[in-house]
């Protein structure tokens, strides 16, 4: 049986609406708990949370899809855990995986412009839904009683910029005044009061890490949406620096769809000349999510033609969940 969104009727389309008309920047649609980002009390033993690492989705999801899924669980490259930890303490369970996670839809996209036979922005909004369930939480955030129910530290948001510097900007201000606002003067720690400034606690940073595809890695690094290339390369350093911005991006290795062999190395060996200085200084890493069953080519525009053709092979690129709700939906049928 498919889980049903928790937000009542019109709950996502108010939101939708906020956001697009400039009354606010990010929306949180949904939250796996109260205190998300930060982990439910008590936080784990073996760490002192200064710094939460939050893996940041950002997709059409038009339909989400098993590629999706491969990335949303893939573990964080060394270099953007804790850089104080050393040892046995960078191996702890808490230090496999995000602290966070967010998957997030924009409504305004640099290049794609929303087709009618696309699904609306609340259907994608309530696949995701269907989609977190299928994040399993980490080692660390498990409950002891029911560790195999537990569901990620995930949360749904909309924001209204189409491009990734834009996008950090907004979620960095918003996540800062959501961590501050979850830690008033006195906050409750295993029945103890204790004051944020205390040495027992503090008010940890996000540190945003941007799981990507290939196709959206070249976007990133493409000097048609910046004002010059050397508007692109400040931006960028802006963006990466521990000084600015303090992001990361984590891009899984894709064959472009419909793209000859010899124009996809040649599109590769562009973006990696111009993300050269960036994987040096470990800000951007490549991986690979094709082990086990993903096909790392998979995307949300092949589902939709497959689905279109009546090529029933689609069912195979997407959760099972979100096949039966595209089915319930008749999406992509026209």
């Amino acid at each position: 049986m498919n889980a049903k969104p928790l937000w009542p009727p019109g709950h996502a389309l108010k939101l939708l609406q906020k956001v697009q008309r400039h009354e606010s920047p990010v929306e949180l649609v949904y939250t796996s708990h109260e205190r998300w980002p930060c982990p439910r009390l008590p936080i784990h033993p073996q760490r002192k949370l200064d710094t939460i690492r939050i893996s940041i989705l950002d997709s059409s999801f038009n339909p989400p899809t098993c590629a999706h899924l491969a990335l949303a669980n893939s573990r964080p490259p060394r270099y953007t855990m804790n850089p104080s930890l050393t040892g046995p303490a960078l191996a702890s369970v808490a230090e496999l995986d995000y602290d966070a996670k967010l998957l997030l839809l924009s409504v305004r996209n640099a290049d794609k412009v929303l087709k009618s036979s696309d699904a609306t922005y609340e259907q994608r909004l309530e696949m995701m839904y269907l989609f977190s369930k299928d994040i399993p939480a980490s080692v660390s955030h498990r409950p002891e009683d029911k560790p195999e129910s537990a569901h990620a530290n995930i949360a749904i948001a909309i924001v209204d910029e189409p491009t990734f510097v834009g996008k950090a900007l907004v979620l960095r201000q918003f996540l800062h005044a959501r961590i501050s606002g979850l830690y008033p003067p006195a906050t409750a720690l295993d029945g103890m009061a204790i004051s944020p400034t205390s040495d027992g606690i503090s008010i940890p940073g996000p540190r945003l890490v941007f799981l990507l595809g290939f196709d959206t890695l070249v976007r990133l690094l493409s000097p048609r949406y910046y004002a010059s290339e050397a508007a692109m390369i400040n931006s960028l350093r802006l963006f990466f620096s521990p000084a600015g911005d303090d992001c990361y991006v984590v891009c899984a290795r894709r064959k472009l769809a419909e793209v000859e062999d010899t124009i996809q190395e040649e599109v590769e060996a562009k973006t990696l000349s111009m993300a050269k200085e960036f994987i040096e200084s470990e800000r951007i890493a490549l991986i690979s999510i094709g082990a086990g069953s993903v096909d790392e080519q998979t995307s949300s525009s092949q589902v939709r033609t497959k689905i279109a053709l009546k090529d029933e092979t689609w069912r195979r690129l997407v959760p099972p969940s979100i096949a039966n709700y595209i089915i319930q939906n008749s999406l992509y049928v026209s």
